[in-house]
């Protein structure tokens, strides 16, 4: 039993760390020094440990000791590495292979490993490679360019958060091997999903298996407020594993199982920071179950977060891992709440969500639909049957058998019914919300909130912790 007099040390200690972390990063962001950046972390984690703390006992100076040096440590050796730059000669000639390819408008984007680190490149579509080809390259390097506009496309962080250190115009650029391993794999089920399945099947296939999206399907996800649904995170993951789980026998045997597919699909789906973060908490909380003291929710998210960075830094800029965190850590808090409701939890885990991430949204792409705070009611029950009824209808025409295409269809239909519902009320409700002052207010004191009463504050303390807190982000941001 965990002791609520502890407070956060004792709830989710962990948040702790990846709250000063985070603190720290956007630190080294603003352009502070790893050492100022590692001792703010520790203040910002201090505060909130101490402010939660009503009346400590059992200990509690040996755990605040242990995880304000974590927090420190850590903090300093992530900025550290942020702040290096490594030297990279204006040309290079290298072998390498092709870890990514994107869409990017007209073009195809390339995250292409070198002998001097991951390489972001621009490509004529029919001149791109395919994922995980070997290639040699000869190219000119050049910065990546920064945004002028504090809300802009900042084209250095986004591919710096990818994992590329320069951007590479290749002059040469030759085909030295086809794709293996995980990447032949992924190559072959794109084309098989392409070519035997109907248009939204084949749409939703490609989200749900391999982490591609179909423009067109998301676009109209997008106008309906629901484009998560084809981000690859712990919904998606958990459903595999749930249904892993009703499958296999209990023991040891079926938590190695559960968490070697989970990873192969992860993999598959090119790892996408949802669905590794999802991945590493659901380790966290197995683990646990191994040693006999499983972690809450809210802990193991904010555990699946701190390994996600101390990987690589850079994932804090990535607009998908915050909005991956921000929702997982609510979810988890709101979920902690509802104990015993559990549809009162999924009506105020969803519009709690909405809230929290709207800001980040309206930021980055201009607006969020109003009619996604509704829609994601019932988005994610239904989906969470939709999705296994789209993976098994789509077996029998992938196998060849009889009736398959027509099975496919059956299910083009409901996916079809689904389309013309969202449109529907996206017709009733046309309206979006832009970036505001007064939601971004909203929805730090929101998150604050949950991310108190998930830290084992206590509910006398809970309103001053948000405010603080909400201020304090505010004015340092």
């Amino acid at each position: 039993m965990r002791n609520r007099k502890n407070g956060p040390l004792s709830y989710a200690p962990a948040f702790v760390t990846l709250f000063g972390i985070c603190f720290s990063l956007y630190a080294s962001y603003l352009g502070y020094s790893p050492l100022i950046s590692a001792v703010i972390s520790v203040l910002a984690a201090s505060s909130w440990v101490l402010t939660g703390t009503p009346c400590p006992v059992g200990g509690w100076n040996t755990s605040f000791v242990l995880v304000i040096l974590l927090t420190f440590a850590s903090s300093f050796w992530l900025n550290y590495r942020v702040g290096f730059e490594p030297y990279i000669p204006s040309t290079i000639r290298s072998e390498g292979k092709v870890l990514q390819n994107r869409q990017w408008g007209r073009r195809r984007a390339l995250l292409i490993s070198t002998d001097h680190g991951k390489m972001a490149a621009y490509s004529h579509p029919f001149a791109a490679p395919a994922e995980g080809s070997g290639v040699s390259l000869r190219g000119a390097v050049f910065d990546f360019k920064r945004s002028d506009k504090k809300n802009g496309f900042d084209e250095y962080l986004y591919w710096r958060s990818k994992g590329a250190v320069k951007k590479i115009i290749p002059l040469d650029l030759e085909i030295t091997s086809p794709p293996s391993g995980i990447y032949r794999w992924r190559n072959f089920l794109e084309r098989k999903i392409d070519d035997d399945l109907p248009e939204l099947m084949s749409g939703y296939m490609l989200a749900l298996t391999l982490g591609i999206r179909d423009k067109k399907l998301a676009e109209r996800h997008r106008e309906a407020g629901t484009v998560h649904l084809l981000a690859v995170s712990g919904f998606h993951v958990g459903i595999l594993a749930a249904f892993a789980g009703l499958l296999l026998k209990r023991g040891r045997l079926k938590v190695v199982l559960i968490s070697l597919l989970v990873w192969f699909y992860i993999a598959l789906a090119g790892f996408p920071p949802g669905g590794v973060r999802a991945g590493i908490m659901l380790q966290v909380y197995l683990f646990g179950l191994f040693l006999g003291k499983p972690s809450s929710p809210f802990n193991s998210v904010s555990a699946a977060g701190i390994v996600m960075l101390l990987c690589d830094p850079w994932t804090f800029h990535d607009i998908g891992w915050r909005l991956s965190m921000l929702a997982a850590l609510t979810i988890c808090a709101v979920a902690g709440t509802f104990k015993e409701n559990k549809s009162g939890a999924l009506l105020i885990g969803s519009g709690a969500v909405w809230f929290v991430t709207a800001p980040l949204i309206a930021s980055a792409f201009g607006k969020v639909p109003v009619a996604g705070l509704v829609l994601n009611i019932a988005a994610i029950p239904l989906f969470a049957i939709i999705f296994p009824i789209v993976f098994l209808c789509s077996l029998p025409a992938f196998l060849g058998l009889p009736f398959g295409r027509e099975i496919a269809d059956m299910c083009e239909y409901l996916l079809e019914s689904w389309d013309i519902l969202s449109e529907k009320l996206v017709e009733l409700m046309p309206w979006n919300v832009v970036p505001a002052f007064p939601l971004t207010v909203f929805a730090v004191i929101l998150f604050f909130t949950a991310a108190a009463y998930a830290s084992g504050i206590s509910l006398k303390r809970i309103p001053g912790a948000a405010l603080m807190f909400s201020l304090l982000v505010l004015l340092f941001a």
